[in-house]
């Protein structure tokens, strides 16, 4: 089978049972880095694998495993353990041993802890750049409301947005990506105007009660 067409595809069946079973296993699985995560980390790989001449069974291997550690620890540098917990799943599929390394790679560095330079293989900056971006658009809003809402303030969510947009590696992928950038940085942004505003007005009521 051609590898840029539906050779890749031979591995999704196998990954999803093995993603399932180790998330069951895991003490802590992370809602925001499930099923549907990874399916949407997957589209955008395998859209810019297509046109990067990316090799496609690296990438899909690598988006349903680079998560795993996530299901360990509440941490942004996550992708050594995730590596680490990949390795033995990459041995139970049978997965082609000369491309093992490949995506052990790609998920190692695939965190924000991980420097550019890092990322020495085209599969791996593909993964980076697929990975952040499903912070962005209207699906990003909904994963830093349940993540972070609450427990940062909204000016850390305008930041790291920031921080994750002028992270990414790929032309290719900014072009992808900017009106979901635009939409979700003009969301916070309102939303902490609106914010401000509300607790501008309640102080001054409580200074006229005062009164």
């Amino acid at each position: 089978m051609d590898n840029q067409t539906t050779h890749w595809q031979h591995w999704v069946s196998m990954l999803e049972k093995e993603l399932a079973a180790e998330m069951l296993k895991a003490p802590s699985p992370s809602e925001v880095h499930a099923k549907d995560h990874i399916l949407r980390v997957l589209k955008r790989c395998i859209r810019l694998g297509e046109k990067l001449d990316a090799d496609l069974e690296v990438l899909v291997a690598a988006v349903y495993l680079h998560d795993l550690g996530r299901h360990y620890i509440d941490d942004i540098s996550h992708g050594a353990l995730s590596a680490q917990k990949s390795a033995p799943v990459l041995e139970r599929i049978n997965f082609p041993q000369e491309k093992r390394d490949a995506v052990l790679h790609a998920i190692r560095v695939h965190d924000v802890s991980a420097a550019p330079q890092d990322r020495t293989t085209i599969e791996a900056k593909i993964l980076y750049d697929a990975d952040k971006i499903d912070t962005l658009g209207v699906v990003g809003v909904l994963r830093y409301i349940r993540h972070f809402y609450g427990k940062k303030p909204i000016d850390f969510m305008i930041d790291d947005i920031d921080a994750r947009w002028e992270g990414l590696t790929l032309p290719e992928t900014r072009n992808i990506a900017l009106n979901d950038y635009t939409y979700i940085k003009d969301y916070f942004t309102q939303l902490k105007k609106e914010l401000s505003t509300c607790a501008q007005f309640l102080s001054h009521a409580n200074e006229e009660d005062a009164r």
